[in-house]
């Protein structure tokens, strides 16, 4: 936030919806790395490019709640039989964080009615921290290699 003392709504709405891009294009960065070969350089920002906001949202949102209710149905089956339940609960914050930072972006950037305030504001900064702190943690892990790639195709394993 730009003012120390007492931050404009527009700096708060800033930093809410800076920190869920922030973890937005970390898991996409990761994505993409993931899955796009080393050679052609250019086919790795491609694939960036094909990463959905509201499917990665599901992905996440299915992920949690399959580890919450492992019999649950939302983790289609191709994907449930590459993760080993339950998930790290360091990866589970990763999810969340992103649902949350998700709606709370949509909430900075609109609807005008709402006011934010500091506090709130450094809350959701916060949890996209720790988000970068927890994924750095898991990300070399099977089922972290499992969710970055369903985050773009588990729509076509569903099939």
């Amino acid at each position: 936030m730009r003012e120390r003392k007492k931050p404009k709504q527009a700096s708060l709405r800033r930093a809410v919806s800076a920190a869920y891009y922030a973890l937005f294009h970390l898991l996409v960065a990761d994505g993409a790395r993931l899955i796009s070969p080393t050679n052609p350089s250019g086919l790795k920002n491609l694939i960036g490019r094909a990463f959905n906001h509201g499917q990665m949202r599901e992905v996440c949102s299915a992920f949690v709640e399959g580890n919450a209710k492992p019999g649950g149905k939302r983790i289609p089956p191709a994907t449930k039989a590459l993760l080993t339940l339950p998930l790290d609960p360091r990866l589970v914050q990763v999810l969340e964080a992103f649902v949350d930072l998700q709606e709370a972006r949509h909430e900075a950037d609109y609807d005008l009615t709402k006011v934010w305030n500091r506090l709130d504001t450094v809350n959701h900064v916060q949890t996209a921290r720790q988000a970068f702190h927890n994924w750095a943690g898991v990300r070399k892990t099977p089922n972290a290699a499992v969710f970055a790639a369903a985050l773009l195709l588990q729509r076509y394993w569903a099939r």
